[in-house]
């Protein structure tokens, strides 16, 4: 049974695509190559350390349910290619992942997706010509060259797409903001939604250590197996807390939750 929760200024950055229709893919920001301190001084399993990543490309927003449900349309779920082999043995078990009705709870097309697992994710950023940005790259590209808790500063006294009414309060169902609505302050790089709204997989596994490990430093891509993938971001049920720009999340990747969309990465042409 597929079960669904509710979860847990840089020089020569550019769009390179104007707003679009809301089935179409979000506009791309370039990130140039460059070094910056990746991780925080207050979180356990992400303690600092100087990165240095490749330029490369990331969405602007959030994947859209519009956008989602084209991938769907173009056979997206019955294209073997897209998907991993992993992702294949997922996939003979639910053909159609949770379900158009889930992945839009009752939501415009504007908003973002939500019950897709890592598999999903994967695939569509797979038929973008992309793949799920890995966690330096999302890093980098949300927070810019570091020493930021949040995109915009250390303040959390902003109008986010997060819970901060109290760590017990109730939630009626999915409130997330359209993905390139955001009431937050844009980061350095102006991408929508870094923190809050929903929960993003990236491309690596999780591993408490993976900060620690003495290596190159150079485009790091995390473990090379483990038992799930990290989430970033936080999302709209979550405290400001869980929505840092170190905080790190692990997740199954076959977990599908009401909170948990995603963005993707690309090569720089």
């Amino acid at each position: 049974m597929l079960r669904v929760g509710l979860g847990p200024a840089l020089a020569g950055l550019s769009l390179v695509a104007m707003a679009a229709p809301s089935d179409a893919p979000s506009p791309k920001v370039a990130v140039p190559a460059g070094s910056f301190q990746q991780g925080s001084a207050t979180e356990a399993d992400a303690p600092l350390r100087t990165v240095t990543l490749s330029a490369f490309q990331i969405d602007r927003d959030e994947v859209s349910i519009a956008a989602f449900e084209a991938f769907v349309a173009a056979g997206g779920y019955s294209r073997p290619e897209l998907w991993t082999e992993p992702g294949r043995a997922w996939l003979a078990e639910h053909p159609q992942g949770a379900g158009a009705n889930m992945r839009t709870q009752g939501r415009p097309g504007d908003h973002p997706v939500v019950a897709v697992g890592w598999f999903e994710a994967d695939a569509y950023c797979r038929w973008r010509q992309g793949s799920l940005p890995t966690e330096a790259q999302w890093e980098h590209a949300a927070c810019g060259e570091g020493g930021r808790r949040y995109p915009w500063g250390d303040q959390d006294a902003v109008d986010a797409a997060w819970f901060d009414a109290g760590k017990f309060g109730h939630l009626d169902g999915v409130s997330t903001q359209p993905v390139a609505e955001d009431t937050a302050p844009a980061g350095p790089l102006g991408l929508n939604h870094t923190v809050g709204n929903v929960w993003e997989w990236t491309a690596d596994w999780y591993n408490r250590d993976s900060y620690r490990q003495e290596g190159d430093a150079l485009d790091p891509v995390g473990p090379a197996n483990g038992l799930w993938r990290v989430l970033r971001g936080g999302s709209y049920m979550n405290l400001p807390s869980y929505a840092t720009c170190a905080h790190r999340e692990p997740a199954r990747p076959d977990r599908v939750a009401l909170t948990v969309g995603f963005r993707c990465a690309y090569p720089q042409p």
